[in-house]
């Protein structure tokens, strides 16, 4: 492969500050769910995927719709990152993608469980890391701050593969959070 060069500005344009990321609820269909509550932080790729599947299914970014497309490293290159902060009990639902899905806790101790039954999980602390193929279902719960405080957050990175990821969330998940009256696809466009 041949070698590239970079300016200055083509160097400091993949450049994400940390201090200076904003962060989202990320318009993911289940935030709005008791126990979901958390932040999103987009900060490597992350384009949104196509609306609606051939099937006529909902597609939703793996970040939510409202992470998705503002990176602060703006690029397609099959490689996506984020960070994702929330306090004990909170976490996802369970949901699979059409790509790899990475975690990396930085701080407290999270649990992530797989499988159609939601019947295996392993708990995983700062530095630890599991990933996830494509198509197993999966979810993960932030457990335990690192004070053993309930108010205190956590923070996790999360790598996705590919140049538009996908999230598949079941219809009876959808339906449970327009159910709540907060979540449209509209509401988070």
């Amino acid at each position: 492969m041949e070698s590239i060069r970079f300016t200055r500005e083509e160097l400091l344009a993949r450049v994400a500050r940390f201090d200076e990321l904003k962060g989202t609820d990320g318009g993911a269909p289940d935030t709005v769910l008791a126990n979901c509550v958390r932040t999103m932080y987009n900060v490597i790729g992350f384009r949104p995927p196509e609306k609606q599947g051939a099937d006529g299914q909902e597609i939703i970014s793996p970040i939510g719709s409202k992470s998705s497309g503002n990176a602060p490293i703006d690029i397609a290159e099959g490689f996506n990152l984020a960070y994702i902060r929330t306090k004990p009990g909170n976490g996802t639902i369970l949901h699979n993608h059409n790509t790899n899905e990475t975690f990396i806790p930085l701080s407290g101790t999270w649990r992530f469980r797989c499988n159609d039954e939601d019947d295996l999980y392993v708990d995983l602390g700062p530095r630890d890391i599991v990933s996830f193929p494509p198509g197993l279902q999966r979810r993960f719960t932030n457990i335990a701050s690192d004070s053993g405080r309930d108010d205190e957050e956590s923070l996790m990175i999360v790598i996705v593969a590919g140049d538009r990821p996908e999230s598949h969330i079941s219809p009876e998940v959808l339906s449970a959070a327009r159910a709540e009256g907060r979540y449209t696809p509209a509401s988070f466009a």
